[in-house]
């Protein structure tokens, strides 16, 4: 199972210029995600969480993927044609969490070779209200991989001091009502490796069993390299990125990704892992 995980930065990549449309940004930004999506080619990724995946707030939805409205100018559908235009068949799901820089409906997704047969929203955060990114929702996909049913999970949480703690709560507890203990949780953590918070993650058990962060699982030697560039509001670059899977699954590889071809303010985090 091959799986990256991307915040997207909403467009952010590009400046909108006063003589920008719509038509000419998206053109403009296309090499950026045909970065990403050869990536995906390449690596032959089977799933992908992405945070921060924007679509324009006066853009007009013309397809409806389980109950949620999807627009032309959305950057995970984007991504599905840009693949489909290259050979490969990928399914996708989406939807908004708060809206961003704007003009921007700002959201989580995920591209899954597989169909998505079920499709799950959720806030975790205190707020539910567009209007502030401190609202911030989960979503939840699940696929079936060989004879095994997965459920993908695809986080986008708020910092510590806006409540992470309760917001990692509420996904535990998710989690254990929908009972399915084969799952990925993958995204924008926003709490630093070695933190209390992240502390507070590995040593959690559901179902038993412990969360495994896969990257350190594949490297030991440097558990905090970084995935995140550093912004206004955080100076420092850190690793606030994961993917967890659950204690007994084995990691075969990870890697930090465009941490040299700049996609995002963030790197992305790819790993290879098997379901025991």
């Amino acid at each position: 199972m091959k799986i990256l995980t991307l915040n997207l930065h909403t467009y952010q990549e590009f400046s909108w210029e006063k003589e920008d449309t719509l038509c000419s940004f998206l053109k403009k930004y296309r090499p950026i995600q045909e970065t990403i999506a050869n990536f995906i080619t390449e690596k032959n990724v089977d799933f992908a969480f992405f945070q921060e995946a924007g679509q324009y707030i006066h853009d007009e939805a013309d397809m409806e993927l389980f109950g949620v409205l999807i627009k032309k100018s959305n950057y995970v559908r984007i991504l599905s044609d840009i693949l489909f235009e290259q050979g490969r068949n990928y399914y996708f799901t989406w939807d908004v969490s708060h809206f961003g820089f704007g003009v921007w409906e700002e959201g989580l997704g995920i591209l899954s070779k597989y169909p998505i047969v079920e499709f799950e929203s959720r806030y975790v955060s205190r707020k539910d209200d567009l209007n502030t990114f401190y609202s911030r929702k989960i979503i939840r996909a699940r696929v079936y991989v060989g004879n095994n049913i997965t459920d993908l999970y695809c986080a986008h949480f708020n910092w510590k001091e806006a409540g992470f703690v309760e917001e990692f709560l509420k996904l535990v507890n998710w989690i254990k009502e929908v009972g399915n203990d084969s799952f990925v949780i993958a995204g924008d953590f926003n709490i630093p490796y070695g933190s209390e918070e992240y502390l507070l993650v590995i040593n959690t058990k559901i179902f038993g069993r412990r969360l495994i962060d896969a990257w350190v699982v594949a490297n030991p030697e440097k558990p905090a390299q970084p995935t995140f560039r550093g912004d206004i509001l955080s100076k420092e670059s850190e690793r606030i990125d994961y993917i967890f899977i659950p204690e007994g699954w084995e990691v075969k590889d990870s890697e930090i990704v465009f941490d040299k071809e700049r996609v995002s303010d963030h790197m992305g985090v790819f790993c290879e892992v098997l379901n025991k």
